[in-house]
């Protein structure tokens, strides 16, 4: 099944990123209203939402064509700007997994914070000096941050994402818990 769904989404995927062309290409069978309407929708709503920009990538990414890191990083932030509310719905403010010890354990985000927990003792966090700065790379909405300066008085943290969207929701969420003067969120790139 999978491989005679393949060849339609990969046709699809290639008259779909050749769309202006091809649309273009039947103007003429059109009534100059209606072909001069479909113009203005067809560039409107293309750009709209990014959608010329996810079929140019999904097009890249079937033909294996190199992407720059801005291309890489645009993509990212339009996944998550798109996606995080979702999550957040989903998962809550805790963007990842959780450690499920008793393995039977069915509060998931009990086993979200607590993975958080097992991290900070792999890294020594408790071992005498807790941490006062932490950089959260990759940071969501900023859970993991918030937990941690609840958990260590005094401490701070900064989190940075690509994403507009998680920074501004990590930012608000600080705010509502009190927390603005020890966590806030930002769009920064990690690797640069």
């Amino acid at each position: 099944m999978m491989g005679s769904l393949s060849i339609p989404l990969l046709c699809s995927i290639l008259l779909i990123g050749k769309l202006p062309q091809t649309v273009s290409s039947f103007s003429s069978l059109r009534p100059p209203s209606i072909s001069n309407r479909a113009k203005s929708i067809e560039t409107s709503s293309t750009s709209l939402f990014g959608v010329r920009s996810a079929i140019r990538r999904a097009r890249d990414s079937v033909l294996s064509r190199e992407r720059t890191d801005k291309d890489l990083k645009d993509g990212i932030a339009f996944f998550y700007d798109r996606s995080s509310k979702l999550w957040e719905d989903v998962w809550g403010e805790h963007m990842h997994h959780g450690y499920y010890v008793p393995e039977d354990r069915t509060d998931h985000v009990q086993a979200q914070i607590d993975l958080i927990d097992e991290v900070l003792k792999w890294a020594g966090a408790n071992d005498g000096a807790p941490p006062k700065k932490v950089v959260d790379v990759g940071c969501g909405i900023g859970g993991s941050s918030r937990h941690i300066v609840r958990k260590y008085e005094g401490s701070t943290a900064q989190g940075i994402t690509l994403s507009p969207y998680q920074a501004n929701r990590g930012n608000e969420l600080a705010k509502e818990q009190g927390l603005a003067d020890r966590a806030s969120f930002q769009v920064a790139d990690a690797l640069n």
